[in-house]
């Protein structure tokens, strides 16, 4: 019977990460997340995964591969998105050297170095590469050689792999196994503005969300529990009113609605601006459900977009549970990485792992076997 690698997750949150492999072919059998709710969303997903709802640096590596069921780490592939937020370029870097946050990814590397996997993928802001965090990053990768380990990298945009959404993330991926030749997923998606495009056009908001009914702000579905919209105050509501659809923005305001501190700079234009249906999103964020927080309003209804509709953007399936309230939910998506994109970076690394007959018995699935009940997107 052929056996799956088993898939140890850390900063596992409510698991897109995990589903994207899951839809790869592997067993997703451990995960590791300090944040209640996200693993509680984990556990409802991953039933019978073991989730660790504790602090990364009080859980051994003898735990995680016993709780794997995993005699090796030859039976092994570490997956994990270490928070990221000391590294964002929104930081001064100050802040970013002093920011305790850090450090976790080197209890990453901890549990790399302990367990030995046959592989692992690192997810993380481009920052961590090439901005305040290349020092950090470049022993990391020195650390990972020196520990037998091959490595590519690099900065991909979410968007060219099919994902609804503009979002630019690191990834890295690592084998000791050096019959393996590591590589990037093929990109199945372009810009479709480029004259030289010959790929299908990036995926779009109204391909994510445009089938879902209509509500307003502060309402609910009937048939949809998070496809609910927050409640806007009664200038917000004006504001929207007269926000052009379809990637409108608050330059279009008159003067009395515009917000003082707005009068006196001229960026900041996403803030209030709806989002536009045959493009990608921008980046879902944990304040994804609110106006104030960037471009999140809806492309024409006069709301910010619903939790069902980031969910969607994100790539998330129709039937994928969450625990929490909307603010809870809505960080627990902005912090995600999206499972589409999970499964190609996955489905690449198994295609690897085969071609090099170094663990022949890998288990794989049609697409039929490993896409969940009520995914929207479609395969490129």
């Amino acid at each position: 019977m052929n056996k799956p690698l088993k898939v140890i997750d850390l900063f596992s949150g409510c698991g897109g990460s995990a589903l994207g492999f899951k839809q790869a072919g592997f067993d997703i059998k451990v995960a590791v997340d300090i944040n209640k709710l996200a693993s509680q969303s984990f556990k409802l997903n991953f039933p019978k995964a073991k989730v660790f709802s504790s602090d990364i640096s009080t859980i051994s590596s003898e735990e995680l591969l016993k709780a794997a069921n995993a005699s090796s780490g030859n039976e092994v592939v570490i997956i994990a998105c270490p928070p990221c937020q000391g590294f964002s370029t929104a930081r001064r870097k100050s802040e970013a050297i002093n920011d305790p946050r850090n450090t976790l990814i080197y209890e990453f590397l901890r549990v790399v170095r302990d367990i030995r996997p046959f592989a692992f993928v690192m997810e993380n802001v481009p920052g961590l590469a090439n901005g305040i965090g290349k020092p950090l990053f470049q022993d990391i990768l020195k650390k990972l050689k020196e520990l037998g380990y091959d490595t590519v990298y690099g900065v991909v945009d979410t968007a060219d792999y099919g994902v609804p959404q503009r979002r630019k993330r690191l990834v890295l991926i690592g084998t000791n196994d050096s019959k393996i030749r590591l590589t990037f997923p093929k990109q199945t998606n372009q810009d479709p503005d480029l004259p030289d495009r010959y790929l299908t056009p990036w995926n779009t908001v109204r391909n994510a969300i445009g089938d879902l009914p209509q509500i307003n702000a502060g309402e609910k579905s009937e048939k949809d529990p998070i496809h609910s919209a927050s409640n806007l105050a009664e200038i917000n509501l004006k504001r929207m009113a007269i926000t052009p659809h379809d990637g409108g923005d608050r330059l279009s305001w008159p003067e009395y609605l515009v917000l003082e501190c707005h009068k006196k700079v001229s960026g900041y234009k996403d803030i209030y601006g709806r989002m536009k249906w045959d493009s990608p999103s921008p980046t879902i964020t944990g304040g994804c459900v609110m106006i104030s927080k960037g471009r999140f309003g809806h492309p024409e209804q006069d709301r910010a977009i619903s939790l069902r509709e980031a969910a969607r953007l994100q790539t998330f399936p129709d039937d994928y549970k969450f625990a929490g309230n909307t603010g809870h939910i809505a960080a627990q998506l902005g912090n995600a990485v999206p499972p589409l994109l999970a499964k190609r970076i996955g489905e690449t690394l198994a295609a690897s792992i085969r071609e090099s007959k170094s663990f022949e018995n890998l288990m794989t699935v049609s697409n039929n076997e490993a896409m969940p009940q009520g995914s929207f997107f479609q395969e490129a």
